[in-house]
């Protein structure tokens, strides 16, 4: 299953599901994966920076700006390396033990021989997506996608493809209002 079609089914499930929080994890503990990676991204957003970035997506009525608003935070961290075998897989040990803790449930677990993709949320009331996480390993690359906040799938939607969040496109939601 392609990273697209995983996003998609991850997303979608999180319509009947939702969500989790971020407090309490140090997202740096990920960092000594970038060790001996040939290329790395590392996106942080959160508290004032998250509001800058906001205010970057446009004016209020626009839903990734309005969406941005519910967001308490936003992780992603990739990793992409020159051979296999280059990263310890035990490093992801400490991001996977903190979701377990927080009750976070796994809605997506897809693996083969060379790579892994799990998806996790916890639920709140009322339909709501406290977070998203999105752990994503092959033989030379590693991205954790870790989203957090009050929000609803909508929200989750119009976030797609900014803030460095991948292009996440889903059924109804990728249809765009018409100009009237």
């Amino acid at each position: 299953m392609n990273r697209t079609h995983l996003f998609r089914a991850a997303i979608f499930t999180l319509a009947a599901s939702a969500a989790f929080a971020q407090e309490g994890f140090d997202f740096k503990t990920l960092d000594k994966l970038g060790a001996h990676a040939k290329e790395s991204t590392n996106i942080t957003l959160d508290g004032d920076t998250l509001k800058a970035a906001g205010n970057l997506l446009g004016d209020a009525k626009d839903p990734a700006s309005s969406a941005a608003k519910n967001v308490k935070s936003v992780y992603v961290r990739t990793f992409k390396f020159a051979e296999a075998g280059q990263y310890d897989a035990a490093d992801l040990a400490p991001l996977r033990s903190y979701l377990d803790k927080q009750n976070f449930k796994k809605i997506v677990d897809s693996k083969s021989a060379t790579e892994s993709t799990e998806v996790r949320l916890q639920t709140r009331p009322n339909d709501r997506i406290g977070g998203l996480a999105i752990v994503s390993t092959k033989a030379m690359e590693v991205t954790v996608v870790f989203i957090a906040g009050d929000m609803s799938m909508n929200d989750l939607s119009s976030l797609s493809g900014s803030m460095g969040l991948p292009d996440i496109h889903i059924g109804h939601m990728d249809k765009k209002p018409q100009a009237k």
